[in-house]
């Protein structure tokens, strides 16, 4: 019995960056299930969560550098959270790396790494954002956990 493959349109590029780590979520999924998506249309999305998580990082780096008032506990979930955002800079150039071996030698097997290791970006970033909104919702919103 075969896995049903996500339904996500790998052109259809969300605005909003938690819709965006979804749909890196469900079409990495798909090129573990071994969905035939064209060389470029991959590239493209790759494109796309690199853009966007860079644009995070400045966009959140901002706002969680602007926060006064920290209790010990929320200044260091702010240091764990801006720590993750320099990790997703070497996430994202693993994630090329995964894709040029892709573009070298494009077999299912390499599909299916790269496809993983999309997944796990994915899975970093949700849990990210769970520390990074507590931290921006104040201290109303429950302590911040490690993202990795």
């Amino acid at each position: 019995m075969p896995f049903p493959k996500a339904n996500v349109d790998i052109h259809a590029v969300p605005t909003d960056f938690d819709e965006l780590i979804d749909w890196l979520e469900r079409w990495s999924y798909n090129l573990v299930l071994l969905e035939e998506y064209p060389l470029p249309e991959v590239k493209s999305a790759l494109d796309a969560v690199d853009r966007a998580v860079r644009a995070h990082r400045t966009e959140a780096d901002r706002r969680l550098r602007s926060l006064h008032d920290l209790s010990d506990e929320s200044s260091r979930g702010r240091k764990v959270v801006l720590n993750d955002h320099e990790w997703f800079e070497t996430s994202l150039e693993q994630f090329w790396w995964f894709y040029r071996v892709v573009e070298k030698e494009d077999h299912g097997g390499h599909r299916q790494a790269l496809g993983q290791y999309g997944r796990v970006l994915g899975e970093s970033l949700r849990r990210h954002r769970v520390d990074e909104n507590a931290l921006l919702k104040g201290p109303s919103a429950g302590p911040a956990h490690r993202a990795r």
